[in-house]
């Protein structure tokens, strides 16, 4: 057992650990490889010119192509020479076909603008009277002409030969007259210089001296409702549109021609004018959507113009107005339009009557009710519809809207086809609306009244009065 004795542990512990050595794995380097980058380089070149080339070939001319690579070295050159080009200028012609011609004397340098414009001038041989021709004579033998360089002479005054119209000229030629419609009415203005527009202040002064109407309303012809005073026939029997209407007493050999003014109240400046300005003959018409009615009828009263009040109604036509809650359409029940109606009738007093253009509901079966209550309250209508006999209260149609197209032709177009109608009939009723051009194309054609045998009357004047009771 012992030589299983471990005493020499130490003894081997002290005997050299062998060391290991590892050595490192390097992989063998590849030479690079140029040729896959050379061939790609390559490939885009040559593609890139063969594209370029493409493209050249597809968008250009085969001359255009030449030109391009001739340009670098050889100038652009003419195709022919043209005569005379690059020559100095001779005196009294010209020096080619690039070279204006050149009055003889006239300065040839020194930098001035040489004029384009022909000597008309004919040539000194032809002022010479013609030689007396000899019995032996013979024509002398002309030399063969030879080709002239110079610029061709136009022909004296007179002789010119008119160049085709361009489209400048044509474009800066005088306009025809505009069209016109089915009734002779321009459908739009002719071209004119801009001048000042018309203006209320601009129309003249009236001339004259003012005479008021009397004082309205009349306490015995007003009837109180919860909506305010209505009008109404006097316990004698007398007719508000009689009471409040202007007096007129005129020639009875002449045509009878009322003008109305459409909406007034609404605009102070288009108001004042027409009270002021206007021949007092002439009617005003106000709206029921006007403030302080009563104010602006006692002064158009004043400057004695008769008035009358506006009933907004439907209206035909591709762009038909809405009415206003006071307007009389075909959409609400025949009792709606009769409130209404007195609605209408409350907002003033003094007038003698309403007007209405509202032709789309004066063509329903209402507008018979709606003009029976005008003649129970004893007003006068002018507008379009009709009734019974018995229903009918005194009423005037409106021949011409004067200023439905707002250009000057237009406007003194249809006054003309109211003097017209005026003189052909005997009467004629004419609207015109508060607008500087419209009063601007009155006056002149009311002050021409004379030379026409027209004359100018109230409203009340031209309708016709409505049959007496029990009578048709």
């Amino acid at each position: 057992m012992a030589s299983d004795r471990h005493d020499d542990l130490e003894e081997l512990d002290e005997d050299p650990v062998p060391e290991i050595v590892v050595e490192e794995f390097k992989a063998p380097r590849k030479p690079i490889n140029f040729k896959p980058i050379l061939i790609g380089l390559l490939v885009l070149v040559l593609g890139g010119g063969l594209g370029g080339a493409a493209y050249l070939l597809t968008a250009y001319d085969v001359r255009d192509v030449i030109g391009l690579m001739d340009v670098g070295e050889n100038p652009p050159k003419l195709s022919f020479e043209l005569p005379g080009r690059g020559e100095p200028p001779k005196p009294g012609v010209g020096g080619g076909l690039l070279t204006p011609p050149v009055a003889p004397g006239a300065a040839s340098s020194g930098g001035e603008m040489l004029k384009a414009a022909p000597d008309d001038t004919p040539p000194p041989d032809a002022l010479l009277p013609p030689a007396e021709a000899k019995p032996d004579a013979r024509p002398e033998a002309k030399p063969e002409a030879k080709p002239d360089t110079k610029v061709a002479v136009l022909p004296p005054e007179g002789g010119y030969v008119a160049e085709p119209e361009s489209p400048v000229s044509k474009a800066f030629a005088p306009k025809a007259p505009p069209p016109v419609d089915s009734s002779g009415i321009p459908s739009q203005p002719n071209p004119r210089s801009a001048d000042k527009p018309p203006s209320y202040e601009g129309l003249p002064e009236r001339k004259g001296e003012v005479k008021a109407l009397p004082a309205a309303p009349v306490k015995e012809m007003l009837k109180r409702t919860a909506i305010g005073d209505l009008p109404m026939p006097s316990p004698e029997g007398k007719q508000p549109w009689q009471v409040y209407a202007r007096p007129w007493s005129g020639p009875a050999d002449r045509g009878k021609v009322a003008v109305v003014v459409m909406d007034m109240g609404l605009d102070k400046a288009a108001t004042e004018a027409a009270i002021a300005k206007l021949p007092p003959e002439v009617t005003l018409a106000f709206s029921p959507y006007a403030q302080s009615l009563d104010k602006w009828v006692k002064k158009a009263r004043d400057y004695g113009h008769e008035v009358l009040m506006v009933l907004p109604a439907d209206m035909a036509g591709t762009q038909p107005r809405d009415p206003g809650p006071l307007g009389m359409t075909n959409s609400v029940p025949p009792e709606s339009n009769l409130a209404r109606l007195e609605g209408v009738m409350a907002r003033g007093a003094g007038y003698t009557g309403v007007i209405s253009l509202g032709d789309k509901f004066a063509a329903t079966e209402q507008i018979v009710q709606t003009l029976g209550k005008l003649r129970d309250h004893g007003l006068l209508y002018v507008g379009p519809g009709t009734a019974p006999a018995d229903r009918i209260p005194p009423i005037a149609p409106v021949t011409a809207i004067a200023d439905t197209d707002l250009f000057r032709e237009a406007i003194e177009m249809r006054l003309n086809q109211v003097s017209i109608a005026a003189r052909t009939r005997g009467k004629a009723l004419v609207v015109i609306n508060p607008r500087p051009l419209s009063y601007d194309r009155l006056l002149p054609w009311l002050n021409d009244f004379d030379g026409q045998k027209l004359v100018i009357v109230p409203v009340s004047t031209l309708v016709q009065p409505p049959p007496a009771p029990g009578k048709s």
